[in-house]
């Protein structure tokens, strides 16, 4: 084997990283594989006994099989046993390497513990082993003379093969289609050598037909007919006795060969859905799996000055969110140690909630992905079975079906709906608490006379357009969302039959936004008296006021000094967090500078626009 380039090794080591008896070899790039010699069953005949291959010359020729040295199992060219390269130099078949252990976000080499970093597609992102996959590939199409391939000698090897019906010593090879025998090369030629019988059909096994199941009523019959009545379904098969004289008498039938492939032609439509399906699965796992890296961490490997490679730590966003609390209390010293344990309590809550509904999705990917492997197998040995068990299991894969149908259905509606999303936004309020959440919602209630602009403010925050005044009769409610606050802004109208209503809208209000009319002087005492009555109240003690002196673009308007003057703010609102902003609700102006107060009052100082 040394043209090979592989060099034989021991019992290979476990998934743990313990080593087998043997030295640990090194094949092509590296690779840890096992070579094993694996001897083909031979046919006796003579003194110089063959293979039976055509063109072999050795005397019981042996292939080389290249064995994964974890499992020792047979590498392959695709799937679960393809050989994946690890930074170590070692191969490892892929199946080995999704079950070895996660250190983080690498994976220690089970011959040498060294570690290999994983990206974001984890064991899928390493590189497949081209030199040893051109080899197996190698030997798998040799030349014609090329005395067995690997899978051949997989095959000879692990399973047992049918014997010849003449001597029981010998291995059948071919197929007698009218003698109905298994006979090797040698029995073959013997009992055929008449003229009469050499003209008998011999087929390889491969292509052995199936046997014709009989009529369980009528024993001398093949089954030849498929009964398409409803009520026969459960025992569809005929004979032409059933046929004509039977219980399928005058029923609708068709012939059976046809009907067979007709559903197994389903069967390899519905086989091909599976296999999209699975890929779906397992793209949606691995992103499952790569978030929750993402929000763990974990070690990769780096090299300092000197060329030297060591593991390095890398937070992930549970860790940076953890990260950002600390860094926020850790200026307000032992006076703040209480509340920053509760936020931290509240993310560790959150983190833990987001890993659990992902562990969760992990589990039901892997139970799904379970399922439709074992609903695809099943449809695989449906293929290779005969015609009447074939036409048997037909209400089966049409359950089989509308169940996958239904799961992908659910797992498309999961995937549009779900965003994958590893960030943890954490926003803190002035008073110290923290929220986790790309926004924080924030309860405003706006207030004012009727006439003022309440209505015409909110839609041109909401919509950026102009509408024209019309009086509100009840209220508005909508969200504006401004940096990473969304607001919920309930405008009550301002007639005077309307405003001993506002009472009701003050729960868990954490603003007022309070609208004068700026080119009305005769009514700013009427809204002193107003607000006045508004700061009383219980429920807004601590809510903050914004005062938008509005249409300040009117010829004559008041200044705001002028209404701040009138409307005695600075007594008014002494010790209540309060500011009056010049506005202009048809253009705009002046709105989101209100917008700009509400929320550094609301949000603490450096955090506005945390994502």
């Amino acid at each position: 084997m040394s043209a090979l380039g592989v060099n034989k090794v021991g019992a290979g080591a476990g998934l743990d990283g313990s080593r087998g008896s043997g030295g640990s070899g090194r094949g092509p790039a590296g690779a840890a594989v096992k070579v094993r010699r694996a001897a083909r069953p031979l046919v006796p005949s003579g003194p110089a006994a063959s293979c039976g291959r055509a063109g072999c010359g050795g005397r019981g020729c042996a292939v080389a099989v290249l064995e994964c040295g974890v499992c020792e199992d047979v590498f392959s060219l695709q799937g679960d046993k393809v050989p994946r390269l690890l930074l170590c130099g070692h191969t490892v078949c892929h199946d080995c390497l999704t079950r070895l252990p996660l250190h983080g976000r690498a994976v220690r080499c089970p011959f040498d513990r060294q570690v290999t970093e994983l990206g974001d597609s984890g064991v899928w992102g390493l590189k497949k082993n081209f030199a040893l996959l051109e080899l197996l590939e190698r030997l798998q199409n040799g030349p014609a003379g090329q005395c067995g391939t690997a899978e051949e000698a997989i095959g000879l090897s692990g399973e047992s093969s049918i014997r010849c019906d003449e001597d029981e010593a010998h291995v059948a090879s071919v197929y007698c289609t009218v003698c109905a025998t298994h006979l090797c090369a040698d029995c073959s030629q013997l009992t055929h050598s008449t003229k009469t019988l050499a003209k008998h059909r011999r087929v390889p096994l491969a292509d052995k037909p199936h046997e014709k199941t009989m009529c369980s009523q009528h024993q001398v019959h093949a089954i030849e007919f498929v009964c398409l009545e409803e009520g026969c379904q459960a025992s569809p098969l005929m004979c032409c006795v059933c046929k004509e004289y039977g219980k399928h008498q005058g029923h609708k039938h068709s012939v059976l060969e046809p009907e067979a492939n007709q559903i197994r032609a389903s069967i390899l439509d519905m086989a091909h859905c599976i296999r999209t399906f699975t890929e779906e699965i397992s793209d949606y796992s691995r992103k499952l799996v790569g978030i929750v890296q993402h929000i763990e961490g974990g070690e990769q490997i780096v090299e300092d000055g000197v060329g030297m490679a060591h593991t390095e730590h890398v937070p992930g966003t549970a860790e940076n969110a953890r990260s950002c609390v600390r860094a926020y209390f850790s200026d307000l010293h032992e006076t703040l140690c209480r509340q920053e344990e509760m936020a931290l309590s509240v993310v560790d809550a959150h983190v833990r909630e987001k890993l659990i509904w992902l562990r969760q999705q992990q589990e039901d990917m892997t139970i799904l992905l379970s399922q439709v492997s074992t609903a695809c197998l099943h449809c695989e040995k449906t293929l290779q079975q005969d015609d009447c068990r074939v036409v048997m299991a037909r209400q089966e894969i049409t359950r089989l079906l509308e169940t996958l149908q239904k799961q992908q259905q659910q797992f498309t509606e999961l995937a549009d709906h779900v965003q994958l999303d590893a960030s943890i936004p954490v926003t803190f309020t002035k008073d110290n608490r923290v929220h986790i959440g790309p926004k924080m919602e924030i309860r405003v209630v706006t207030l004012g006379l009727d006439g003022a602009g309440k209505t015409t403010i909110l839609f041109k925050l909401k919509q950026d357009e102009f509408m024209q005044p019309i009086p509100t009769i009840g209220f508005n409610v909508e969200t504006v969302e401004y940096k990473n606050l969304k607001f919920t802004i309930w405008d009550v109208g301002g007639k005077h039959k309307l405003r001993p209503l506002w009472k009701h809208y003050y729960l868990n209000t954490q603003a007022v936004v309070f609208v004068v009319d700026s080119s009305h002087r005769d009514r700013v005492s009427e809204a002193h008296s107003e607000l006045a009555k508004l700061l009383t109240e219980k429920e807004l003690r601590d809510a903050l006021l914004l005062i938008f002196a509005n249409k300040q673009d009117v010829a004559g308007a008041l200044s705001v000094e002028e209404i701040t003057e009138l409307l005695s703010l600075h007594k008014l609102c002494c010790g209540r967090s309060w500011y009056i902003q010049g506005c202009d609700a048809r253009s705009g102006t002046g709105l989101y500078e209100g917008l700009d107060w509400l929320s550094r009052q609301l949000v603490a100082a450096g955090v506005l626009d945390v994502a």
